[in-house]
């Protein structure tokens, strides 16, 4: 009986850890979630290695645009629901949760535990990760989000799901022999990899220039390499910012010219593209968390995966170069395959799910197969017509798919959703551009230039095409994505490698010409000489 009391009397003083000392703002609903939501104000490192040994661990990223504050960041946790800070950081609708501040150390019930941003009015940066516990309902090792994609990194909408048992957006959970260790590992990587973002794109336009007027070919392989070097480094998990930028620069030039070297003809051009596309769909679906910690990746507090406008602006090199190649080659059928495989990269919820990518990319590729192919202004609308069609069908079998979507808050509200996207582009793109007008307008400059040069330089009409085309994607992409200096930025080194890149006229595909090509040739007759009498 004594035995009895003391273990009671235990469970008590356990229970006692995670009772609320204050009220939340959020109300539980009707009926008891299957994990509670427990608020430390500081998790000491002994404190995350002993959760660690009965749960699973991880970074949480507490809000979702520049900046955040503990209001904003309760708000989406017990709503489950994300609202960029630009747009005030507390979404609206009845909280789903509660979350409680603990008094002592949780005990190992099934408790969520999470480390929020203090308590103080004025929004911080968000680019600060806190830790998150769950304990029990199975859980071990590292958390794993379907919302961020990268083991151990874990977004604030991902706690309601996971409190209440939903499927949709819930945690699990997979086993890490050295959580705490690769939790810093990550940590530092994403830190190293958000400051080097704008830095080593212009680091990059700079190497494209300097190509462009001295090797041109060079200059069109060095994005593709510097592609390639992103993925290495954020396969190697480097987090030095000397050494990422000192690889990216050597990989990038290095490998600019020895592609150059190794792709002396279109067709080995249009492979090297191709296979870059192919690699990053491939990575996209298998190990999204390479492309995603990279200096070209998007950032981690917004968009964790997927293609980011960094790598969409950088993107339309590989893509542009490789459909008017692929023009050149196959005709218009060979423009439509490899237009086709980008929209797809771009905007399937599986790969690159980037909407103002998929426009940017349909509006490039609408102008310049109506350029190349000869087909005037009626082309053109008719051609964007139909990347549009390809977007939207795309973008309506994602919906229907399980799990986290980009698209879902755009296309799955109907009309309503779409107005509020357009309505938002004011205090998310247009804005905080002209907010950073200091470090914007130099870099549009830049741009400008940059675009005037290339027109003089380009005298042949291909390259002009290319020039043209690139001027209008850059005006789209202003128009409709919310980073107005990577989008410029990366203008600048896409119209370098292009600027001088110019293709053999293309070759349109006729039925006559097919059968010739099925067709097996015959050999022609031998000369016969007759000889003088």
């Amino acid at each position: 009986m004594l035995r009895r009391r003391r273990l009671l009397l235990f469970s008590l003083v356990a229970l006692a850890g995670i009772v609320p000392a204050a009220p939340a703002l959020a109300k539980t609903v009707p009926g008891s979630p299957p994990f509670r939501v427990v608020i430390l104000d500081h998790m000491a490192g002994w404190q995350l290695r002993q959760f660690a040994r009965h749960g699973a661990v991880g970074l949480l990223v507490p809000g979702t645009g520049p900046t955040t504050n503990r209001r904003q960041a309760l708000a989406q946790l017990v709503r489950g629901v994300r609202e960029n800070a630009y747009l005030g950081g507390v979404p609206s609708g009845p909280p789903l949760v509660s979350a409680t501040a603990a008094t002592g150390t949780p005990s190992r019930a099934r408790t969520i535990i999470v480390t929020l941003p203090p308590k103080s009015g004025t929004p911080v940066p968000n680019d600060k990760r806190y830790y998150v516990v769950v304990l029990g309902g199975g859980f071990h090792g590292l958390l794993v989000s379907q919302t961020t994609r990268i083991p151990g990194l874990v977004s604030i909408v991902d706690i309601a799901p996971t409190a209440l048992g939903h499927q949709r957006g819930s945690l699990t959970s997979t086993p890490a022999p050295h959580a705490i260790a690769t939790l810093k590992t990550l940590n530092a990587q994403i830190h190293a990899n958000n400051r080097l973002k704008l830095p080593a794109l212009i680091i990059l336009a700079c190497l494209a220039l300097l190509l462009a007027a001295v090797r041109p070919r060079a200059a069109l392989t060095l994005v593709p390499a510097a592609l390639l070097a992103s993925i290495g480094l954020g396969a190697a998990e480097v987090t030095n910012e000397v050494t990422i930028l000192a690889v990216l620069i050597v990989a990038s030039v290095g490998g600019g010219l020895w592609l150059a070297r190794v792709c002396r003809t279109d067709g080995r051009l249009l492979l090297l593209f191709l296979g870059v596309i192919l690699l990053h769909l491939y990575l996209f679906a298998a190990r999204p968390e390479w492309v995603a910690l990279t200096p070209l990746g998007p950032t981690q507090n917004s968009r964790f995966w997927g293609i980011g406008n960094q790598l969409e602006t950088l993107l339309l090199a590989p893509l542009l170069a490789g459909a008017a190649i692929a023009a050149r080659k196959f005709g218009a059928l060979g423009f439509a395959a490899f237009g086709v495989l980008g929209l797809f990269l771009m905007t399937d919820n599986r790969f690159g799910s980037d909407g103002g990518g998929a426009i940017v990319l349909g509006v490039a590729l609408a102008f310049l197969g109506a350029r190349m192919l000869r087909l005037g202004t009626r082309g053109f609308l008719m051609l964007l017509g139909i990347a549009a069609a390809i977007v939207l069908k795309v973008v309506s079998s994602n919906l229907s798919a399980a799990g986290p979507d980009h698209f879902r808050s755009a296309f799955g509200r109907g009309f309503s959703g779409l107005w509020a996207v357009i309505e938002n582009r004011v205090p998310l793109s247009y804005l905080p551009a002209l907010h950073n007008w200091p470090l914007v307008m130099p870099l549009a400059l830049w741009f400008l230039i940059t675009f005037a040069v290339g027109l003089y330089v380009a005298r042949h009409r291909p390259t002009r095409d290319f020039v043209l085309t690139l001027g209008l994607a850059i005006v789209a992409s202003l128009l409709v994505n919310d980073s107005a200096m990577y989008e410029l930025t990366g203008g600048v080194a896409v119209l370098a490698s292009l600027v001088r890149f110019v293709p053999a006229p293309a070759v349109p595909v006729t039925v006559l010409s097919l059968v010739r090509a099925a067709l097996p040739r015959v050999p022609a007759p031998a000369a016969v000489e007759v000889a003088d009498d």
